[in-house]
């Protein structure tokens, strides 16, 4: 699996979103470093699935800048669905 930049780019309007979803930048950032799946998405967008040390699994979406470097659309609890696709999938690996 290619891994996609190094860091994250933020503004407010992502960090306000995330917020909403009671999603912390920490926690992103923690998921971002290890995250183990990743599928496309649509509009060429990224949806990356991992989970915190403290066991929380999170769906992060991104998209790329016109410097290549990662946007974070949105981050969120995976749902039941990816729940059971991530835990499928990171036990056939």
């Amino acid at each position: 699996m290619d891994r996609i930049g190094k860091k994250l780019v933020w503004d407010d309007w992502n960090k306000n979103h995330i917020k909403k979803h009671d999603v912390t930048i920490s926690e992103v950032e923690e998921v971002f470093k290890t995250y183990t799946l990743q599928k496309q998405s649509y509009a060429k967008r990224l949806e990356l699935y991992g989970e915190t040390k403290s066991g929380r699994k999170l769906t992060i979406i991104v998209a790329s800048t016109r410097f290549n470097k990662p946007y974070v659309v949105s981050a969120r609890d995976m749902s039941s669905k990816e729940r059971v696709y991530y835990e499928l999938q990171t036990k056939a690996n």
